[in-house]
């Protein structure tokens, strides 16, 4: 009689062991430089935040952000190079279709760090609040007439 009882408990267990393996998630998590060099980016939105949470309380100032602007995609490339190609709407109709920048991260990956423009003049180090397969959200604070404003922009896929 031992036998099939311990049979029925080594069978419990390894039932027990399955069921908690199909719950756990895969550890192995896709890099930062993954996730951002994947495809281009798009304008999702953007706005005035009141805290580093991403919540946007306000639309942006009406011009800040252009028409034409949203409509174009930012390329970031794993040589820590990128593009901004146009839209179907230019900002200059005489600009190129495709403006270079350079970037990097900074060591903890948590911040892209360009002395080049990009988004509507943001440059700098722009804080990455959120860095998934499908959204990239950036936050900027800025200073006008030395009155910090937390800038908060969403790229998507």
């Amino acid at each position: 009689m031992k036998i099939p009882f311990f049979r029925m408990l080594l069978f419990l267990f390894l039932i027990s062991l399955f069921f908690v393996n199909c719950g756990k998630k895969s550890s192995s998590q896709v890099s930062n430089m993954a996730l951002i060099t994947q495809s281009g980016w798009f304008y999702d939105t953007a706005g005035i935040g009141d805290d580093s949470s991403g919540v946007i309380v306000t639309a942006p100032p009406p011009g800040l952000i252009q028409q034409c602007e949203k409509e174009d995609t930012f390329y970031f490339y794993s040589n820590n190079t990128g593009a901004e190609n146009a839209g179907p709407i230019k900002c200059d109709s005489a600009g190129p279709a495709s403006t270079p920048f350079t970037w990097n991260f900074n060591s903890s990956q948590n911040a892209i760090i360009s002395s080049d423009s990009l988004f509507s003049g943001v440059g700098g180090s722009i804080t990455i609040t959120s860095l998934t397969t499908t959204q990239l959200h950036l936050l900027k604070v800025i200073t006008v007439q030395q009155i910090p404003i937390i800038v908060d922009i969403y790229l998507k896929h």
